[in-house]
Order: C-alpha cells, then sequence, then structure tokens
C-alpha cells in the first residue's frame, strides 16, 4: 500500500518563516536534525525570553521500556495543566511510535489533542513514516509533517551553499569528509559549520584543519582547553566540543575557567603588591615546571587585567544560565560554550 503523502519539512518550516498556524503537529520519519529545527523555529517563534522558554516548554521521551506509558502521562499533565505565569506553553513529545496501543494509551491521546488549552503547542515525533492508525482516522486537526532522511546530495549542496554565503575559502573535496565526520547528521553539520565559521578566519579550509575543528584528535584535558582558552586559540573551541560530547559537566568545565581567571587576578594582585614577575610566579607555584611557567606567560600576554573585569561578569551570568536551565538548542547554544566564545573575541 502506497504511503500518504504529508507536508514535507521545507513546505513546513518556509511556513514557520511566517509564523506558527497550528497547534497540534506530528514529525514523521528518520531525519531528526531537521525535527530539531522546526522545533527549534517553534519555540523561537513562540518564547522571546530564555527563562520564559526553559520554564514552560516540556520535553518527555517515550522509551522501549516499562516507563513509556508513565512519561506518556506526565506529558499529558503537563500539556493539559498551563500555567499560572504564562499563557504560552510547547509540549514535546518524542517517539510516540513506542506507545503500547490499548485503552489508556487512546483516553490519553483524546484529551491532549481535544482538550490541549489554548496557548499550548503540542509537539509530537515518530520515526515511523506514517502516523499511528489511531491519530490518522480520528483527528483531522493534527497537522503531520514528513521528515525524509537527507541524500548525501542534499547535503552535499546545502554544506557548499552554507559556506559560500559565509566566504569560507574551500575546497570541494572536503565536503563528503564533512558529511563522513558528522554521520549525515544534519544536526552535527550545522554544529561543524558554526565551528568553522567561528575557528577558521581568513585559512583555508582544508582537511587538516576540518579534522581539529571537528574534534576527529586525540582526546584532550579540561586543563589543556583552559590553557587554550586564555591563550586565546580558537582551536578551544573544538576542545571544548569534545569535552562537552563526552559528557563533561558545564559547572565543572565553568569551575576550570573560574580557576584559571582566579590564578590571573591573583598574579595581577601580586605585582600591584610592588613583588616581581618571578616572584609572582614563585607565589603561584609555578616556579618548579618550566612548562607550566612558559604556559603561564604566554596567557599573561594574551589576558590583560582588563580582560578579567569583563570575563568575571560572563561568569556570573553563565553560572546563573546553567543553574537555572539555560538555552541548549544545540552545543553551540550551551552557556559554557557562549561564555568561551566570549572570552574569545574579547580584544586585550
Amino acid at each position: 500500500m502506497a504511503l500518504k503523502k504529508y507536508k514535507n519539512s521545507k513546505q513546513f518550516n518556509s511556513e514557520l518563516m511566517k509564523g506558527v498556524k497550528g497547534k497540534i503537529f506530528l514529525f514523521l520519519g528518520e531525519e531528526e536534525g531537521e525535527k530539531d529545527k522546526s522545533i527549534n523555529r517553534i519555540l523561537s517563534y513562540v518564547f522571546t525570553e530564555n527563562t520564559d522558554r526553559s520554564q514552560n516548554t516540556g520535553r518527555f521521551y517515550i522509551n522501549e521500556d516499562k516507563n513509556a506509558q508513565e512519561e506518556f502521562i506526565a506529558a499529558a499533565d503537563f500539556a493539559l495543566s498551563g500555567s499560572m505565569f504564562s499563557d504560552r506553553r510547547v509540549c514535546i513529545i518524542r517517539n510516540i511510535e513506542n506507545l503500547k496501543v490499548n485503552d489508556t494509551t487512546r483516553n490519553i491521546m483524546d484529551d491532549l489533542i481535544t482538550s490541549t488549552p489554548e496557548g499550548t503547542i503540542l509537539i509530537m515525533t515518530s520515526m515511523l513514516n506514517q502516523p499511528p492508525a489511531y491519530i490518522e482516522k480520528k483527528y483531522d486537526t493534527v497537522e503531520v509533517i514528513q521528515y525524509w532522511k537527507n541524500f548525501d546530495s542534499d547535503l552535499f549542496n546545502y554544506i557548499r551553499k552554507i559556506l559560500t554565503d559565509r566566504r569560507i575559502r574551500f575546497d570541494d573535496r572536503i565536503i563528503p569528509l564533512m558529511i563522513e565526520l558528522t554521520g549525515n547528521d544534519i544536526k552535527k553539520i550545522d554544529e561543524l559549520l558554526d565551528l568553522i565559521l567561528i575557528s577558521s578566519g581568513d585559512i583555508d579550509l582544508n582537511e587538516n584543519l576540518l579534522r581539529d575543528i571537528a574534534g576527529d584528535i586525540r582526546d584532550v584535558s579540561i586543563f589543556e582547553f583552559t590553557d587554550s582558552l586564555f591563550l586565546k586559540e580558537k582551536k578551544s573551541l573544538a576542545y571544548l566540543k569534545k569535552l562537552l560530547d563526552a559528557g563533561t559537566a558545564e559547572l565543572l568545565i565553568l569551575n576550570m575557567i573560574v580557576r584559571q581567571a582566579d590564578s590571573l587576578e591573583k598574579y595581577y594582585g601580586l605585582l600591584e603588591e610592588k613583588l616581581t614577575h618571578e616572584e609572582a610566579i614563585a607565589k603561584l607555584g609555578l616556579s618548579a615546571s618550566r612548562l607550566r611557567r612558559d604556559r603561564f606567560n604566554a596567557i599573561i600576554k594574551k589576558t590583560s587585567r582588563s580582560n578579567l573585569n569583563t570575563i568575571y561578569p560572563l561568569i556570573a551570568r553563565t553560572e546563573y544560565s546553567i543553574k537555572t536551565g539555560g538555552s541548549r538548542n544545540s552545543i553551540m547554544t550551551t552557556p559554557v560554550f557562549v561564555l568561551a566564545s566570549e572570552i574569545l573575541s574579547i580584544r586585550q
């Protein structure tokens, strides 16, 4: 039996440029990265403040386990309850194909589709290419969008256009490598393109630079990252991406940034007390290791006292954002990544 044709993601994203018209959506197909793009566009349209967005967005994941129905009930509670503090809410339920169809499931779905309050948007996703029969046959208020997997040729043209538009000098031969390094994942491709824009500068994009930016390098330590960051090296963002991809906690990374900033602040304070450079280095416990001393000396040349006066307020904002659930649409928008990008942009 032929699959029913639904609106595709390109058509839907074009419509989103003019605003969000519907209230209940079902995203079908394997292209998860494109689904994330559409979801983020909807969230950006609905919420103008990050705090409002984090407090009034519910994200629920239906896994293939015994807790699937409990997660679905929790999602329904969020969507149906509304909020005392905002008249806008978005409820996102991923992978509804994992729900076992029974009377309870049908009743909850019926409540969701017929009784979700005004101002609440419901977004459901499925990895399958057809909606569940109990939704397709019963509810015409659900807007179904098809997210077909991108072909390599589509990705090639997409990458080529982005690099050209951003005036990055490149050889077409690196585009298949980008597709390989990202595993054909459009979300990872977008993150890599953003990293390239930040990291490449006026340098021609070649295979070695691409692998370095993509983090296709040996594991790096958090100490190497913080040193690289305060040396104002653009590759520090690739190091940071590697740490975040490996699951390193943002607060741990932030604490190491604070530690490095505090060492610099103490050094400049010692100079104000009329200590010599060598005496200040000794006070910091760096005189015994030539490698650490040389690295710190290089950092001093790149990070001035006035830089620190700019960095500390950014650190405070980042800590607040991490603890209150700041924007995390992608690695590029995690609070600690934003902080690192801002530190790199500070002129001495």
